[in-house]
């Protein structure tokens, strides 16, 4: 099932790829995200200690930094430790009960008070109190702008999102964290990790700047902001879209597109036959349909 939803994500931006493309492809992204298991294992918190950043030290006073999940993202927040950042990652409740513990043990392990590395919940209702407090005591919040780029189902509401053209199709962003930040002038910075030729594969890619308190106004400051970001994302994905982790995820964010109960007469209708608890179906990769088989 996880490789049919991956498929049929890809499909949207790719429509001119072969079946057998995309299958290889998958193979390729399924290998990528073991290979960054393995990075996660070699290079625990601890052991960056033993290697020199000082050539990557771009220290910031404070502020929001947008990544994304793209290659060995998990990387990304160790080695801001590791460079001296206070880390505030804010994330969904379902999120960070993974993310918090992997963490704090990573904390531990390094000897580090838990205070470098702290968590917000996104839909706490102090979210955005703790937030301004992380900023004054000069933390860096950490967002993944990515952890949800669309469409909820039954939300008919689109006023918090903006879209983002790619490939063939489109991603719906949420644009609440740009809005909090031009409201209350905070520094917003953007960075991912991206592939290097150094002693750890990847690197993070040295921060830039997307939003300044120079702009006029509000709106103003978070529709460069967006522009900026927009940059920024195309860039990386030029780097190898096959690095992105969410392609498994998309189609949980957007609507489903499906053409009816056409089945094969669904026009550009790719199917696929596969057997579940011993029935069989056609999968339609296009609209993400199962047709049951009857015998």
């Amino acid at each position: 099932m996880h490789r049919l939803m991956w498929l049929a994500n890809v499909q949207q931006f790719f429509s001119d790829k072969a079946p057998t493309q995309l299958w290889n492809d998958y193979s390729t992204w399924l290998n990528n995200r073991n290979l960054f298991q393995q990075l996660y294992q070699r290079y625990p918190l601890n052991e960056l200690y033993d290697i020199d950043f000082s050539s990557r030290d771009q220290q910031l006073s404070q502020g929001i930094l947008i990544t994304f999940h793209f290659g060995p993202y998990r990387l990304l927040p160790k080695i801001l430790v590791r460079c001296g950042y206070k880390i505030t990652l804010l994330a969904a409740t379902n999120i960070l009960k993974r993310e918090a513990e992997y963490y704090s043990r990573e904390l531990r392990e390094a000897g580090l008070p838990s205070e470098m590395l702290e968590c917000i919940d996104a839909n706490h209702p102090y979210a955005l109190r703790k937030i301004l407090s992380a900023v004054n005591e000069k933390r860096l919040i950490l967002v993944f702008l990515d952890a949800n780029e669309g469409q909820q189902p039954n939300d008919a509401n689109h006023d918090d999102r903006l879209p983002v053209p790619f490939a063939a199709h489109y991603f719906l962003w949420r644009i609440n964290i740009l809005k909090l930040a031009a409201r209350f002038k905070i520094p917003l910075y953007c960075s991912y990790m991206q592939p290097s030729r150094e002693l750890i594969p990847w690197t993070v890619r040295p921060f830039e700047s997307i939003m300044t308190n120079d702009e006029h106004t509000a709106e103003d400051a978070m529709m460069r902001a967006f522009s900026r970001l927009q940059l920024v994302f195309q860039q990386m994905m030029k780097q190898g879209w096959i690095y992105w982790e969410n392609w498994a995820f998309i189609h949980q964010y957007h609507t489903a597109l499906a053409d009816g109960n056409m089945g094969i007469t669904a026009a550009g209708s790719w199917l696929l036959p596969l057997e579940y608890q011993q029935e069989k179906y056609l999968f339609d990769i296009k609209n993400r349909q199962f047709f049951k088989i009857k015998g």
